[in-house]
């Protein structure tokens, strides 16, 4: 599923040389008050809320990528009903759905689930071995506010010293 609107700018996927070959993360801080005020109405449905099945693109996963684990952290408890599901292009609840995040700060949520196609336990996470993908966050309703990290635990393995990709 195409994203609705791409807000990938600031994370970090950019890898130093001590990332390389080792396990790294990759995270994005979420606030949706502060998406809605920066689109305006531009790219999403709404200039005042994040409306349910709307799509945003949150975090480039480079090629040559294991993802073993999402994990998304609540910052602030969104109000009212607020879900959201955690998936790429191939699924776009893939990695967790239904994350509710209404939940109280500090609650962790994380891929290790037998229904979650990507999980850890089923799958041993997923490999971006023939393109990079985005990370994509799917609303599930009408969201005006709450803060939340997402935070993918991965492994590189590309071979830049065989200069095979």
């Amino acid at each position: 599923m195409a994203a609705d609107l791409d807000v990938t700018v600031g994370g970090n996927t950019a890898l130093s040389e001590n990332q390389r070959a080792a396990t790294y993360k990759i995270q994005k801080y979420v606030d949706v008050a502060a998406i809605i005020a920066a689109d305006a109405g531009a790219d999403l449905a709404s200039a005042t809320k994040i409306t349910a099945a709307e799509n945003l693109a949150v975090i480039d996963i480079p090629i040559y990528t294991w993802v073993q684990m999402a994990v998304c952290q609540i910052i602030e408890a969104a109000t009212g009903t607020a879900t959201i599901d955690i998936g790429d292009g191939d699924d776009v609840e893939g990695w967790e759905a239904a994350v509710d995040i209404t939940a109280a700060a500090g609650t962790v949520t994380y891929s290790n689930d037998d229904a979650d196609a990507f999980s850890l336990q089923i799958a041993s996470g997923k490999v971006y071995g023939s393109a990079a993908d985005q990370l994509d966050i799917l609303f599930n309703n009408d969201t005006t506010n709450g803060k939340f990290l997402i935070t993918l635990v991965c492994v590189d393995l590309s071979c830049p010293q065989y200069d095979v990709n």
